[in-house]
């Protein structure tokens, strides 16, 4: 029997619609490469660098996508993405009268994502690539935000992300 990947999307969702997405993508086995926190504050290394810039660069190669708060933490990246109306369009069908029908991608902001992280790994330095299994979990996290507390919200855990995680550690030092 074939094992095949169940699809974290929703299925009666449509993708393509412009909209505000919360994403995370994380490192393979949690792996704390991007740098650290200090004081609450998310302080890059050369790598974590890397990530950042490749993120913003998502805008410039998926025109109509638009970059929102976002972070990137030692071993993973929240960001909030905005596909706008005019974001790159595909044809969907041909009408009788010979016109055209186009809409946004279904697969957009997979592709955005997917590229990021080929990206970030094709830029990382060859010690860090050179594994037996992929810098980065398959595919990524997301959900759609509905509506303005959800956007507000997200945009909160993303803000505080750093903090949290500096509070984390502080427990589990206390705990060992």
């Amino acid at each position: 029997m074939m094992h095949t990947k169940k699809s974290l999307r929703l299925a009666e969702f449509d993708y393509s619609s412009p909209g505000y997405y919360f994403v995370t993508t994380t490192v393979r086995n949690f792996r704390r490469v991007f740098g650290r926190t200090v004081d609450e504050l998310m302080i890059h290394n050369e790598r974590g660098l890397i990530a950042v810039d490749c993120w913003e660069h998502i805008p410039y190669s998926y025109p109509g996508l638009v970059l929102h708060t976002y972070v990137v933490m030692p071993n993973h990246v929240h960001g909030i993405i905005e596909i706008t109306v005019n974001a790159p369009r595909v044809r969907t069908s041909s009408k009788q009268d010979g016109t055209d029908e186009y809409r946004p991608s279904d697969y957009l902001l997979s592709q955005a994502m997917g590229s990021f992280k080929a990206a970030v790994t094709h830029r990382m330095d060859e010690g860090l690539k050179r594994t037996e299994e992929s810098f980065w979990y398959p595919g990524f996290m997301d959900r759609i935000i509905r509506n303005q507390f959800e956007y507000d919200q997200r945009t909160q855990y993303i803000l505080n992300n750093p903090r949290r995680w500096h509070e984390r550690e502080e427990r589990r030092r206390k705990n060992r």
